[in-house]
């Protein structure tokens, strides 16, 4: 028998050698194999991470996440101007319709059967689709739900139907430069649509993530993750439905009547920067564009009164009777214009017959103003000085952006004032060797005649809730400075009615109420053909209306008409025309001006 101590020293004896050995080789490769996962579950659940949920979704994408309800756009009185109709899209897994039993055949049969579609095609489509391993394709898109129908109530493996949108504008081409359009697939491509898309589009659900390596659902996981889309907002616009239908009917008849090349138009409710009609011509339906050269839809789609530039010509000269005024150096000054002089050591002339027939004479600001004479503006401009003036236009938002909302603004262009010469100055005066875009000038001249504040350009009047139609935000008008004297502005009003009864404006005239305006015609520069070009103009008008208490600011362009030559034969007689329609509306038109509407005088 064993006794106890001989026990004992059996087991304080050494391990055997190569027993240690083992243990300490199997210790170093478990130790390394538990660093190397590590290693690689950091690299691929850290590093790599968003490379490996990219290609889980391309393997095994699951179900199409819900789609957004698209907000509206509406006009102030909440005409619908862009909505969106629910339409029907089939949608297919090719992987697994290639490993059912039924085969491509069958199952593109199957689809025609249920929606009409022709077999042929779809299977075609779906073979496509298996040949190059996609894991998600459509069958159709935009289909009308009841097309689909029988399809949703007798499901088919591997075949879905997923709901989408497609924009429509009941105006058709009523406001196309404002609203812009979208895509077929509803992808916004300009105007609102694109400038404010992160609103009207909303945001997808998410896809649930709980799928196994065939993209089918795991049963029993939660799936609380899964977020809800959210439905996109509405935009309620300043624009006013029927003045905009005005204001289209008028500049189509400006086509047809001088065949400008293009024809701009803005209306502003001063008082609140508020556009209430903005259109261009050449124009196109948003629903789809018509056939045409590229440069021919290029042109028909610039929004010309937000991304056109040009110099305003004696339209300016509205903003010098301001500055006129508000210059400490001003005391009531006149000049003479006997039809040419020289400043700067550089000829000038006025305007059409007046520099050959001895020129408007004596000139005071509201006849410089009412005659639009060229000599006496620049000499006025002179007296403002170079620093005065540019101070003054700058502003007036002169040389910036306005921040209108609309894609493409111009920015226009203003020297400073230490770059101009003498010569640079007396041409500011009316409206030379600066430019501006619509937006602009109507807001700066807006500022004038309000009382002075410049107000900022606004085309977002409200977001509104789209599923509930609540107002989720509004935007109310936004002062941005006081620019001239509330009597600054009245004198500047009253010298404008003096265009109208007495000057370049008469063409303006409406019968028992007194209007303001200003004529402008500038010569175009012209890179092509070395400077500016006699017979190549943009004609213009501006309207104010009633004058005592202004509600609306018309801005009229035409750009090289074939039939007239001024802003007054052109562009008056429309901004007339848009002006009886607004008084009209706001109950402003006095019983004469109706008689006359009405007799189309």
């Amino acid at each position: 028998m064993t006794s106890a101590r001989d026990r004992s020293l059996r087991l304080d004896a050494a391990p055997h050698p190569l027993w240690v050995q083992r243990t300490r080789v199997f210790l170093t490769l478990a130790f390394a194999l538990i660093i190397g996962l590590s290693l690689k579950l950091t690299w691929v659940q850290v590093v790599r991470r968003g490379h490996y949920m990219t290609l889980d979704a391309q393997r095994h994408p699951g179900p199409e996440p819900a789609r957004p309800v698209p907000g509206a756009i509406y006009a102030r009185g909440l005409e619908p101007m862009a909505v969106s109709v629910p339409m029907a899209s089939v949608c297919a897994d090719p992987r697994t319709i290639a490993e059912s039993d039924r085969g491509v055949g069958a199952v593109a049969h199957d689809i025609a059967e249920r929606t009409g579609l022709d077999a042929a095609e779809v299977r075609e489509r779906l073979e496509r689709a298996i040949e190059d391993d996609l894991a998600f394709v459509y069958i159709a898109r935009l289909l009308e739900p009841d097309q689909v129908a029988p399809l949703v109530q007798e499901r088919v493996p591997g075949v879905w139907v997923t709901r989408e949108y497609m924009r429509m504008y009941p105006g058709e081409r009523l406001a196309c430069h404002v609203l812009g359009r979208c895509t077929r697939y509803h992808e916004p491509m300009d105007g609102i649509e694109l400038r404010w898309a992160f609103l009207l589009a909303g945001a997808p659900g998410t896809r649930p993530r709980n799928m196994d390596g065939h993209g089918r659902s795991i049963l029993g996981v939660d799936s609380t993750g899964v977020l809800p889309p959210e439905p996109g907002k509405s935009l309620v616009l300043t624009i006013d439905w029927s003045i905009q239908q005005v204001v289209e009917m008028a500049l189509d008849d400006c086509m047809e009547r001088s065949r400008p090349k293009s024809a701009t138009c803005v209306v502003m409710d001063p008082n609140t920067g508020e556009i209430l009609a903005l259109a261009s011509r050449p124009n196109f339906n948003p629903g789809g564009l018509a056939e045409g050269t590229p440069e021919e839809i290029a042109e028909r789609l610039k929004n010309l009164p937000v991304v056109r530039q040009y110099e305003p010509g004696s339209l300016f000269k509205v903003l010098l009777s301001a500055a006129v005024l508000e210059s400490p150096n001003y005391a009531s000054q006149s000049y003479y214009c006997a039809g040419q002089t020289e400043i700067g050591g550089e000829s000038l002339r006025c305007w059409g017959r007046w520099a050959y027939n001895g020129g408007h004479h004596s000139c005071d600001l509201t006849r410089m103003l009412a005659q639009s004479c060229n000599i006496a503006a620049a000499r006025f401009a002179l007296l403002v000085g170079a620093s005065g003036y540019h101070d003054f236009l700058e502003s007036l938002g002169i040389g910036r952006r306005t921040g209108i909302g609309l894609p493409g603004e111009a920015s226009g262009s203003l020297r400073p004032a230490d770059q101009m010469r003498e010569r640079d100055v007396a041409n500011l005066g009316f409206g030379q060797g600066v430019s501006v875009n619509d937006i602009q000038m109507t807001s700066a001249i807006c500022a004038i005649v309000n009382g002075g504040r410049l107000m900022q350009p606004q085309i977002i009047r409200s977001v509104l809730d789209a599923e509930t139609g609540d107002v989720l935000r509004e935007l109310p008008p936004h002062e941005i400075r006081q620019v001239c004297s509330e009597r600054t502005s009245a004198t500047v009003r009253d010298m404008m009615g003096a265009v109208i009864e007495h000057g370049t404006g008469a063409r303006a005239r409406i019968e028992g109420l007194r209007v303001g305006g200003k004529t402008g015609t500038a010569q175009k520069w012209v890179p092509e053909e070395g400077g500016f070009v006699t017979g190549r103009n943009i004609v213009s008008f501006v309207m104010v209306a009633p004058l005592d208490r202004p509600r609306f600011v018309i801005l009229v362009t035409a750009d090289e008409p074939a039939i007239g030559e001024h802003g007054a034969d052109v562009a008056a007689p429309v901004a007339r025309t848009i002006a009886v329609a607004a008084l009209r509306q706001a109950g402003l038109l006095p019983a004469q001006a109706e008689i006359d509407a009405d007799l189309g005088i």
